[in-house]
């Protein structure tokens, strides 16, 4: 019995050791923790799946296409019909309302106007006035009163124009440039359509009203990303004033700009000091449309409103513009509430990624820096970040700055960036390095597992008491033996 006990805690003693040495085995922290660095980090139900190329311009921010403004797309000025904010270092839309709505750009056309004459003109051009054209525009527009037979400079035409809103400018101008206005607008459309405007036709080269002319917000903001790269244009939509020196046929006439955001003196409640450039426009049949570029604490912003309604006292006097508070208040809804964090550095590692016959895993790097715009109260780590590797999974051998995998990432609902990464190192095959290779990886040994737990279970469920029982009924046996030979030896003293 006592042989058969020993036996029975040995058994029962070796059960116990075995099974935790096979749980540590399967249970490799460190493969856990490659695990967890490694793989995809888990994605929250609102970030899509989206396939790499895509997500930032159809489920994202990133770019002028994009679909998912950061700062989102309800309604949140007061009469503009269609609004714009684009942040243009990152290429972030940081708010967008009707941005794809076609209305009449208004004076807002001066603007292509400009660029084009830049572009195609000399400055310094002597252009005498023909006004013979000039009974095209309706009564009342805006003018510099151009006389028949004036000479002036191109350059002075162009601040007429811009700082002025001056019509007769403009069509002389076009009939400069191109020989005639039909012509210049011809020129106008091709300079939208090279541009990548898809909604956008001029008719006209100061935007009078009409039927047939149409843009958009996202539009206007691609033609001002376009023109502000052209240092003659900002310079001249920077201007808060310019005096046309004294002609052939007129005194000298200082133009004041009609850009309150810039302009000091006219309207001091509407200047915006960050305000860099711009061009305003208003007509009762358009609506006040204003586009302007600002820049603060990193953030370039181009920002777009279409269609503000604008206030008048019973005295004739205007209580609100509807252009200038509304795009003022777009950018202080911008400044006060973005910035631009640095995402990822150049050669920054990111992640590994598992080689299929490959001596060891390898490690995904970007080849790029890239910066973007996030919510000022936003943090690195609410981000999410979507790998997809190339092809599926990667087989060895893996070259090195081969392209291995793309990357996602996102802030809520919105991609922000997109880009590739490349392998920071070569992996050969285990076949070329003759080396057995053991995966410190989990085993999928779920079954076994099971198993074996089960027969584990199992035994101590039965053995337990087995034992108990075994020891307790020796233990008895102890005792009564021990009673016995008391007796004896009493029995042998009486005696």
């Amino acid at each position: 019995m006592k042989k058969i006990s020993a036996f029975l805690l040995a058994l029962l003693t070796l059960l116990c050791l075995c099974f935790p040495a096979y749980a540590s085995e399967t249970e490799d922290p460190t493969a856990q923790t490659v695990q967890e660095t490694t793989a995809e980090p888990a994605v929250e139900e609102t970030a899509p799946v989206v396939a790499y190329g895509t997500a930032s311009v159809t489920s994202g921010c990133r770019t002028i296409e994009a679909q998912v403004p950061l700062g989102g797309s309800e309604r949140m000025l007061e009469s503009a019909q269609s609004a714009f904010v684009f942040e243009e270092n990152t290429g972030t839309v940081i708010y967008a309302y009707n941005p794809d709505m076609k209305m009449s750009p208004g004076g807002l056309n001066m603007i292509m106007t400009a660029i084009v004459a830049i572009e195609k003109g000399n400055l310094d051009d002597e252009v005498t006035i023909s006004t013979r054209n000039y009974s095209s525009l309706p009564a009342g527009a805006l003018n510099q009163k151009l006389k028949e037979g004036e000479v002036m400079t191109l350059r002075d035409l162009l601040y007429c124009m811009v700082l002025g809103s001056a019509n007769d400018a403009a069509i002389t101008i076009a009939e400069h440039i191109s020989g005639n206005e039909t012509s210049f607008v011809i020129e106008m459309n091709q300079y939208a359509s090279q541009i990548g405007c898809l909604s956008t036709v001029f008719t006209n080269c100061h935007g009078q009203s009409d039927a047939n002319q149409c843009t958009t917000a996202r539009d206007m903001v691609r033609i001002m990303e376009y023109c502000m790269r052209n240092s003659t244009f900002a310079e001249l939509f920077a201007a808060n004033s310019y005096d046309v020196p004294a002609t052939n046929k007129s005194e000298k006439r200082e133009l004041k700009s009609t850009n309150y955001l810039r302009e000091q003196t006219i309207v001091p409640k509407l200047n915006y000091k960050d305000v860099t450039a711009g061009k305003q426009s208003y007509s009762a049949s358009t609506g006040a449309h204003v586009v302007c570029t600002a820049e603060r604490n990193g953030l370039s912003l181009i920002c777009v409103v279409m269609g503000g309604t604008r206030i008048y006292n019973d005295y004739g006097n205007v209580t609100y513009y509807g252009n200038f508070e509304e795009v003022m208040e777009l950018m202080d809804f911008s400044f006060d509430g973005y910035k631009v964090c640095r995402l990822l550095h150049e050669g920054q590692s990111m992640s590994q990624f598992t080689v299929a016959g490959g001596e060891n895993q390898v490690v995904g790097q970007t080849h790029t820096s890239m910066d973007a715009v996030l919510p000022a109260d936003a943090r690195l780590d609410n981000l999410i970040l979507k790998y997809s590797v190339t092809g599926g999974g990667l087989i060895a051998p893996v070259k090195l700055d081969q392209q291995i995998a793309t990357l996602q990432i996102w802030y809520r609902t919105s991609c922000i960036a997109e880009t590739e990464l490349y392998a920071m190192s070569s992996v050969r095959s285990t076949a070329e390095s003759e080396l057995d290779i053991r995966s410190t990886a989990t085993r999928d040994d779920s079954n076994l597992s099971d198993i074996l737990s089960f027969l584990g279970v199992a035994c101590l469920v039965v053995l337990v008491p087995l034992v108990i029982y075994l020891f307790v009924n020796n233990l008895r046996r102890t005792i009564a033996r021990n009673r016995r030979r008391r007796r004896r030896k009493n029995r042998r003293r009486s005696r």
